[in-house]
């Protein structure tokens, strides 16, 4: 470096001599020449760098090599000496050639000339949850940098998880109303994931607790996904919002927990069809009552029951039925249609008549004499729909609420194909079905059966994410194969017990399978 600064030196003492010795000279060459000595480094040197690495690599594993290749061509030199080009490179760090072992093979780095470097970096732990490797470098040769480039090089962890979620409907106007969320868990990582059980944690479902997704042995290759769904009822207090968000996160596998993921529903105002004033004939739908249907249509209860003179007692209204109401819209808003003027609600551990009347809009006094002021576990409930603020008094100077004891179990019931088998792989195909048998709903949840004459002896029945009200069942199919060991027995015997849902394990169930005995009919003749 010093043979530079001391040859521009010499440059400009010597153009100075030549300027004020030369009588030839023009004034302009002089000037030309005055420039040229008094230029720095950086005017006479140009350098461009571009940057390379290897595009169509995965990088997913620690200690992995990402090989950067840096570029440096020459695009201006007017120094006039030839002293030997250093070139540098920062950021990861570089190993470049001499600049005598390309083109001329000389010293000097001259315009045009194209030196490739190359620097390796090795991939580490918190690249991979990062996401990415971010290269900032710039080449100086004649210590004259050249442009910055930055280059950023994706990494993929080897497990990892991603989550979308989608609503429907997207929009909600009623308390009651039921939004059906889809979620999708699609193995974001470079590793197969699995056989493992993957979950989903959602604020807004099953108060916060995760739930499956997927069968409880599935595996997710990379870029493969897994569904399941669930629902959330729209409440109350959701209608004095805007929108319902969720927020929800997917785990499993030995992957850490995806992202957050949500899909907003936005509340939307039911428009009536109904002209306020006019009277109307309504279609009856289970669980309404002349009342109810009144204060529906923001019309006169009193009113209402005396326009349906047809009916000789107005509580025995059934669905199907048509009925009058008159001047609708004279005492309130009109709801219906198309919204319901009636929803069911199905008691939960913990519930009282106001927390469920807070829940749907109702009013806790006229639920509760609806209901016939008992409250049971597992039991569903009548919710007259837009009636707080009625303030209806319970009768009597007090009331109480009572719950039956919760109680969780599942019965099984398994039904064959055949009670009877007669050689070898022919297949009989056992139905399972899994009833909740308890007061309490059980799930989401994977409910599976177990038997020690199938392989595996426990597997999934019915969908992943499984709600069993009360009574309520689900069910599956088994195919068993007969074996030369079963010919020589006289029957097969199936002891089969269900499980899932956070119950007892169910009783177990006997099936027997009996062996087919063949007559040969022998007949002689003379």
């Amino acid at each position: 470096m010093k043979n530079v600064f001391y040859s521009l030196g010499l440059l400009v003492i010597v153009g100075l001599i030549l300027i004020s010795c030369s009588p030839s000279a023009s004034s302009t060459e002089q000037s030309l020449l005055l420039a040229q000595a008094t230029q720095s480094t950086a005017d006479l040197v140009t350098v461009e760098l571009t940057v390379q690495y290897d595009t169509a690599a995965v990088y997913n594993t620690v200690g992995q090599i990402i090989r950067f290749k840096y570029i440096v061509k020459m695009v201006k030199n007017d120094l006039t000496d030839n002293t030997p080009a250093i070139v540098t490179i920062s950021g990861i760090s570089a190993v470049c050639p001499d600049v005598n072992s390309i083109n001329n093979l000389n010293d000097r780095f001259d315009p045009g000339e194209v030196l490739e470097c190359s620097g390796d970096y090795i991939i580490t732990q918190a690249d991979l949850d990062n996401g990415s490797v971010t290269n900032t470098a710039t080449a100086s040769v004649y210590s004259v940098n050249s442009n910055t480039v930055n280059t950023t090089v994706p990494t993929v962890p080897a497990r990892a998880l991603a989550l979308t979620v989608s609503a429907s409907p997207n929009t909600y106007s009623q308390a009651g109303q039921t939004i059906t969320y889809t979620y999708t868990i699609k193995n974001s990582g470079s590793s197969q994931l699995g056989p493992a059980q993957f979950m989903v944690t959602d604020a807004l479902i099953n108060n916060g607790a995760a739930f499956n997704c997927g069968d409880a042995n599935v595996t997710i290759a990379p870029e493969a996904t897994v569904t399941c769904t669930n629902t959330y009822q729209i409440t109350a207090n959701d209608l004095n919002a805007t929108t319902v968000s969720n927020n929800a996160t997917a785990s499993g596998g030995d992957a850490n927990p995806s992202q957050q993921a949500s899909s907003p529903v936005t509340k939307t105002t039911s428009t009536s069809n109904t002209t306020t004033g006019s009277n109307i004939q309504h279609t009856v739908r289970e669980g309404e009552w002349l009342w109810q249907i009144a204060r529906c249509y923001g019309a006169d209860p009193a009113k209402t029951v005396a326009a349906n003179t047809q009916l000789s007692n107005t509580a025995e209204i059934k669905a199907g039925m048509i009925v009058t109401v008159p001047n609708v819209g004279s005492k309130g808003t009109v709801h219906a249609p198309p919204e319901p003027c009636v929803t069911k609600h199905l008691v939960q551990s913990g519930d009282t008549w106001s927390s469920i009347a807070a829940k749907y809009g109702a009013d806790a006094g006229l639920l509760q004499i609806v209901n016939a002021s008992t409250l049971t576990v597992g039991k569903e409930v009548k919710v007259p729909l837009y009636t707080a603020g009625l303030n209806i008094p319970v009768p009597g100077s007090s009331t109480t609420v009572t719950a039956v004891p919760s109680t969780t179990a599942l019965t099984l019931s398994v039904t064959p194909s055949s009670t009877t088998y007669s050689q070898a792989d022919q297949q009989i195909t056992l139905n399972f079905v899994i009833k909740n048998s308890g007061n309490t709903t059980l799930g989401p949840a994977q409910f599976t059966v177990t038997d020690g004459l199938f392989n595996p002896s426990t597997f999934n029945c019915g969908p992943s994410n499984t709600t069993l009200s009360p009574g309520a069942s689900t069910n599956c199919t088994m195919n068993y194969t007969i074996t030369q060991t079963d010919m020589g027995a006289a029957s097969i015997q199936f002891n089969s017990t269900a499980s899932g849902g956070g119950a007892p394990t169910s009783p177990a169930v006997g099936t027997t399978i009996s062996k087919a005995v063949s007559l040969i009919t022998l007949s002689v003749t003379s």
